[in-house]
């Protein structure tokens, strides 16, 4: 974007002509358009992501859904076969939750499968030639709990028979013989027993064979038994014979009386739903006399024949022990169940345990699970349901399909309940195939599942059906087959899933209330489902979670990254100015994306899934947009040559793509404020980091221009000014129209600098410096042209200035405002803040020459025009100064006799009346300029009248002029004139308060100020010797000391440092005098002297010297040591070598609330006093007792001081 300077002179001469075609707002203005107008994007991107919208996002309309392979039509009737062949066969008693009429499972059926009539009619029919199933019950033995303790220990060795009897009948018990009676056998819970009572009823023991081999074999090992004499074992005897199918037992659990079994059985009943289930629960202690009763079981011919061995078996178990005694097994309760009354959910409860009769005393609970099945003679093994569970998926979708055909609403709003009706087939389908609950868990998911690929369920339905079966699942619970078909459910959900999230900002929209939920409950989904022990069962090799969605989310950026690209870059244009434009669209809605990201995106994803969504996707997004945007602004202003003919539209163009410039960097900077969400790690490598390298060119040019447009627009508004002339009335009354066009540059500039917010730090302060300095420029050729526009009207050469009174104001005015306008341009700027992070990247001492630089330029601009504004100030005080002069004359020479308020008020009306006018038509600032030449004015000539030497006025002429002095400082500082008292009280000010303050003292008191002055004057010596080229005269080292009670005054000479070479030796011959001053306040002292050291400059003196003093002299006001080192000289005068002051009342010694240093003088820390020369400083205080030539005081002391001075 460099252009050579021929390019570079046709540009900028394009573009002052277009200036004036257009008029002199047309540059900086359409910066701030474009701004603004990016400002409002900026603000419009914030509000629709704030927006939160409850109406269906667009996942639902859009169509990615997978195709699934469905059934034939001869599957689908055999499906429907198998559906009203359940419901004719519904197995268990009816609850509250499942419908019990089959006529209205029939029609729910029909309807959901979509059947005619006729179709219904024949496949009910085929339905009905089908063989009924078996009836299965599947008994679960839990625990039990509270028994009674039938060993001498306390416990007892409980186990269970149960079985299966048919409908209850009455039966007699026939009696035993052998050693039996009705009694002796018979354990108490049973005695008083007859055949007509109810609890002949019970049904006996009944043992499964394999659990009860089982259990004789253990209960063989653990007890000490006899069997020596037994020709065959009873294990070997029951295995042949005993009928498993008709009894079960449980294990034997020793010494308890809370036993847990958790035991399985399974019976088949045969005879319909008329049969009972009986459990007993026995307290074991002889298992031979088992045995021996259950050998009978070989003689029942049937199941029914059952009953009339039940209670012999007991009763013979009895009487085979009843020789030892020891040996009795004893009844601990029992529990019947009528199959009719298990409802077809199961029975998972605690039963009590009842005994035989009225009369028998039995306690405690056991736990049973049981649930009623059924099993098809096919040919089949009992435990293979596969096709049962492949059926019920299939049944499932079905029903779904049709309540969702049902449901009027939003699909995605149906909670995915089915009707009773549904809910009782498929109940009855999965109890009636022996389903297990996570088979069915496992169907029910893969239903929903796959139908959320057609239809779009509701992703929180998907969730809580996902939990379910995740609550369900146990380890290696499921076939080979159903694996795979699960494997099969969760690849194409996933896949799905992942289609989804692959076009996120389409189909879950981040300013939609409803989409973010579904979203979030998605996420849930996919990170539960890579959480279960299930899936990773199934999907052992799955990929990582986050390596799958770190993926998807790259594929779904650069899919829509290039569909924004190939949207926004439409094939209508091809100009600089369109291309530009375009990709400025490209940042904004790259900016809104990442508002979106930010906002809503990236905490979901943090939160379900720890990952973060924004840093994947904008670093994707940084890569291609460098890509897209590195020869949009780079090269449009390169290699541009423009014919002479067509330099306007040159120059047209070359702005237009500046303002596309300006707002492609903007858009850019904004979005470069995004990358602090991106971790420290990756930050660093973003290429949006460097986007204002693009822009260096452009930003040199954009200030050129800026430059000369002010420039230009400072000629124009000038030149109108001069047009227009008095006939257009200023701006407010105080100033011209140029001023606040001028004024309005200036806070363009400020403007676009602030909307640039140039990142790059070291360079910022380059384009900061360079603004500077072209607004320092700008500010003067202002001052330039309106005071020449001023001088155009000879104002300099008239005396009579009432004619421009308003046009000077307007002037000063005008150029007052320009130059504050420039003085707070670098605050504005903030150059300050800029200054201070660059110390981060510059030494502190170059950062101090950047901010130096600005601050000259800004400080000598500043000056140079505030020396401009009392230039032309001045001219009105020339203008009045004789006449003021001599008001102040009046005032000064007036006779005692007038009042002081009458000699003053001709200077208070002359200045109400020529110089007062302007305060109504300059501003504070200026007119204070004017008060300040008038103030000085006066106070010159005030001190030029005192210090007039020929002049002797009375001590009351002073006084007046003291109160005529300040009479002037309140009437310039009243409220009406504002002039500050700083600005009052100068140097000449205090100067002349001093002198009228000399003037009105007697002699004696000017003395003493002239010795304190001479102290102060000491003091200062060596900044005064600097400053006034003179040489430094040396040191003077010295005690003091005042005796209280000898009432003297010790002062020793120690010695002198660095005199100046008096002799053509290049040496001298020092001494000191020592002296009392002033003299009328020590009379009685006189003047002592050193020995001379001969040829030294550094003489060692060391000498003592006392003088009487009581304590009052030393005290007195303005007293002190005068000390003057002399060069002796045998041929000629003695030379002067330099003098010193000692304050008496500071001495030590001398009593006073400062002083309490009683230490001998030997003790004392030496003096040093630096030499002076009386000529060094003018005093005032001799100029004045010089004119008092009649007191002789006065004129005796002026004799000795000048004669010092001439030495």
């Amino acid at each position: 974007m460099i252009l050579s300077s021929q390019q570079e002179s046709k540009f900028s001469a394009a573009l002052s002509k277009r200036f004036e075609n257009e008029g002199v707002h047309s540059f900086m203005e359409n910066f701030e358009a474009v701004a603004q107008k990016h400002e409002q994007r900026r603000q419009k991107i914030k509000k629709e992501g704030d927006v939160d919208n409850d109406k269906s996002p667009l996942e639902y309309r859009l169509t990615i859904a997978e195709k699934l392979q469905g059934i034939t039509q001869n599957e689908y009737e055999l499906l429907y076969t198998e559906t009203l062949y359940t419901i004719k066969h519904k197995i268990g008693s009816i609850t509250s939750k499942y419908s019990g009429g089959e006529n209205d499972l029939y029609a729910y059926a029909q309807e959901a499968f979509g059947l005619l009539s006729e179709d219904h009619q024949r496949l009910l029919a085929k339905a009905n030639e089908e063989k009924p199933p078996i009836l299965i019950l599947n008994v679960e033995i839990v625990e039990a709990k509270d028994l009674e303790a039938k060993d001498a220990n306390g416990f007892s060795d409980p186990y269970c028979m149960l079985g299966i009897v048919p409908e209850i009948r009455k039966f007699v018990i026939p009696q035993q013989g052998n050693g039996g009676n009705s009694g002796g056998g018979m354990s108490s819970d049973e005695e008083g027993a007859n055949v007509t009572s109810p609890n002949d009823n019970k049904l006996g023991f009944m043992k499964r064979l394999r659990s009860f081999r089982k259990s004789t074999v253990r209960r063989a090992q653990g007890r000490e038994k006899n069997h020596s004499t037994t020709g065959t074992s009873p294990y070997s005897v029951l295995k042949d014979k005993l009928p498993a199918k008709y009894i079960q037992t449980t294990d034997v659990k020793k010494a308890t009386l809370n036993p847990i079994w958790m035991e399985k059985f399974r019976f088949a009943i045969e005879s319909g739903k008329t049969e009972t289930f009986h459990l007993d629960i026995w307290d074991h202690d002889d298992e031979f006399s088992v045995f021996e009763a259950a050998k009978k079981l070989n003689q029942v011919q049937g199941f029914k024949g059952l009953n009339r061995y039940f209670k012999q078996i007991a009763q013979s178990a009895r009487t085979n022990g009843s020789t030892e005694g020891s040996h009795i097994d004893d009844f601990l309760g029992s529990v019947n169940l009528k199959i009719s009354e298990i409802p077809s959910t199961g029975i998972d409860k605690w039963f009590s345990l009842e005994g035989r009769s009225e009369n028998s005393k039995v306690r405690g609970q056991i736990h049973i699970r049981a649930k009623l099945t059924t099993r098809e003679d096919r040919g089949v093994p009992e435990e293979d349901n596969w096709t049962d569970i492949k059926q019920h998926v299939e049944l499932l979708q079905i029903f779904i399909d049709h309540e969702l055909n049902k449901f009027k609403g939003e699909k995605t709003h149906w909670s995915g309940e089915l009707s009773r009706d549904a809910e009782t087939i498929l109940h009855q389908h999965a109890i009636q195939g022996d389903i297990t609950d996570i088979q069915r868990s496992m169907c029910r998911w893969i239903a929903y599942s796959k139908k959320h690929l057609e239809r779009t369920l509701s992703n929180r339905l998907l969730l809580s059906i996902t939990e379910q079966l995740e609550q369900t699942w146990q380890s290696k619970s499921l076939s080979r087959d159903e694996s795979d078909m699960l494997t099969e459910a969760f690849t194409l959900f996933l896949n799905y899933c992942f289609k989804q999230l692959t076009k996120i900002r389409e189909i879950f929209p981040a300013n939609n209330k409803t989409s973010i939920e579904r979203l979030e409950q998605l996420l849930t989904i996919i990170a539960k489902l890579h959480g279960m022990e299930i899936f990773h069962y199934c999907c052992p090799f799955q990929n990582d979670l986050q390596f799958e969605i770190t993926s998807i989310i790259k594929a779904g950026t650069v899919e829509w990254f290039d569909r924004m690209v190939t949207q926004i870059t439409k094939p209508r244009l091809r100009s600089d100015e369109d291309t530009l434009r375009n990709t400025s669209e490209l940042v904004y809605v790259i900016i809104a994306d990442a508002h979106s990201a930010v906002k809503y995106y990236n905490p979901i994803f943090e939160s379900i899934v720890k990952m973060s969504f924004y840093n994947i996707s904008f670093k994707k997004i940084d890569g291609k947009l460098g890509d897209q945007i590195h020869q949009s602004p780079s090269k449009l202003l390169e290699n541009k040559e423009s014919d002479a003919a067509d330099i306007l539209t040159f120059a047209a163009s070359a702005e237009q793509i500046s303002l596309s410039l300006f707002e492609l960097y903007l858009s850019l900077h904004e979005l470069a404020k995004y990358r602090i969400y991106v971790n420290e790690t990756d930050r660093i490598n973003l290429k949006i980091t460097q986007y204002h390298n693009y822009f260096g060119a452009a930003v040199k040019k954009w200030l050129s221009v800026a430059r000369n447009k002010i420039l230009y627009r400072i000629e124009r508004s000038v030149e109108k000014d001069k047009v227009e002339g008095s006939t257009t009335t200023a701006y407010n009354n105080k100033f011209t129209n140029s001023s606040l066009d001028v004024s309005n540059c200036f806070s363009q500039i400020s403007q676009f600098w602030r909307r640039l917010a140039w990142p790059d730090i070291i360079s910022s302060i380059t384009y900061l410096i360079k603004i500077t300095e072209d607004m320092a420029n700008a500010t003067r050729l202002y001052a330039t042209l309106v005071e020449g526009k001023l001088n155009a009207r000879k104002f300099y050469e008239t005396n009579d200035l009432s004619y421009y009174t308003h046009e000077l104001s307007l002037t000063v005015n005008d150029i007052e405002r320009i130059r504050e306008s420039f003085k707070t341009l670098p605050i504005e700027l903030s150059y300050d803040k800029l200054l201070v992070a660059a110390e981060k990247f510059h030494p502190i001492a170059v950062v101090d020459e950047y901010r130096k630089k600005i601050e000259t330029t800004v400080a000598m601009c500043s000056q140079e025009i505030t020396d401009r504004i009392y230039q032309i100030l001045s001219k009105v005080v020339t203008n009045v100064e004789m006449e003021l002069k001599q008001n102040l004359f009046h005032i000064i020479e007036a006779p005692e006799l007038i009042s002081f308020q009458d000699a003053t008020q001709p200077l208070f009306t002359f200045l109400e009346k020529r110089i007062f006018p302007y305060k109504e038509v300059l501003i504070r600032q200026n007119f204070t300029r004017l008060l300040e030449l008038v103030w000085s004015v006066l106070i010159d000539q005030l001190l030029s009248e005192i210090e007039k030497a020929s002049t002797v006025r009375s001590t009351s002429s002073y006084t007046r002029l003291t109160k005529a002095l300040d009479s002037f400082v309140d009437y310039f500082n009243s409220d009406e004139q504002y002039l500050p008292k700083d600005l009052l009280k100068t140097d000449k000010y205090k100067l002349i308060k001093k002198l009228l303050k000399y003037h009105t003292t007697d002699t004696h008191s000017l003395i003493k100020l002239y010795y304190q002055e001479k102290l102060h004057e000491q003091e200062r010596a060596v900044i005064i010797n600097q400053s006034s080229n003179l040489p430094d005269l040396g040191k003077l080292y010295c005690r003091a000391y005042y005796h209280l009670k000898e009432e003297t005054l010790y002062v020793e000479i120690i010695s002198c440092k660095n005199l100046k070479p008096c002799d053509s030796n290049g040496l001298s011959d020092p001494y000191v005098e020592v002296q009392l001053c002033p003299k009328f306040l020590y009379p009685h002292i006189e003047k002592q002297q050193t020995s001379i050291v001969k040829k030294t400059l550094n003489p060692s003196f060391n000498e003592k010297f006392e003088f009487r003093l009581t304590e009052k002299e030393c005290n007195l006001s303005g007293g002190v040591i005068h000390f003057t080192v002399m060069d002796h000289d045998l041929m000629w005068s003695n030379d002067f070598e330099g003098e010193a002051f000692l304050e008496i009342s500071k001495i030590s010694g001398i009593p006073h609330e400062s002083n309490s240093d009683t230490r001998p003088l030997d003790e004392l820390k030496q003096i040093e006093l630096s030499l002076t020369h009386p000529k060094a400083v003018r005093s005032r205080i001799i100029e004045i007792l010089e004119v008092r030539v009649s007191d002789k005081t006065a004129t005796e002391f002026v004799r000795r001081r000048r004669e010092t001075e001439n030495q």
